[in-house]
């Protein structure tokens, strides 16, 4: 009885890998079922990315008028603390200035979470959908193409 190694029987297998003979199949991919994929992973990403552009535009737009508008309170803050006579009145001036300004920045942060929420419920949505109704796997053939 003639012994072989363990490294002759691993160089063996690893030759028929590399060079398999005509009986052998390799299993290769369904090109147009992977492009068909591709294809449906990009337009899957295109509408996510479209969604996620227009919920950062519209929180941009939130927020940017938001700071328009606090700019200009702030200005108004410096006209009614000049036309101010006593220090009772600048007391009141600056009481209703913070007054305003934490329910009006609680007002906004509300606004936003709205914003941010609805579009966390549009990605959970889309994902439950695909969750349902999965894409079809790229399948190995049993022949090489």
């Amino acid at each position: 009885m003639a012994m072989t190694s363990t490294g002759d029987k691993a160089s063996n297998t690893l030759n028929q890998a590399m060079n398999p003979s005509d009986n052998q199949t390799v299993p290769f991919p369904d090109l147009a079922r992977v492009n068909e994929m591709n294809g449906n992973m990009l337009s899957d990403a295109a509408k996510f990315n479209t969604k996620v552009g227009a919920t950062v535009q519209q929180l941009g737009k939130e927020w940017f008028g938001f700071v328009g508008k606090r700019l200009h309170e702030d200005l108004e803050l410096f006209h009614a603390i000049h036309a101010c006579r006593s220090l009772p009145d600048l007391q009141h001036v600056y009481t209703l200035f913070w007054q305003d300004a934490f329910a009006q920045y609680g007002e906004q942060a509300k606004r936003m979470m709205r914003i941010a929420q609805g579009a966390a419920e549009d990605v959970a949505a889309a994902v439950e959908e695909e969750r349902r109704d999965p894409p079809a796997r790229v399948t190995m053939t049993d022949k090489a193409a």
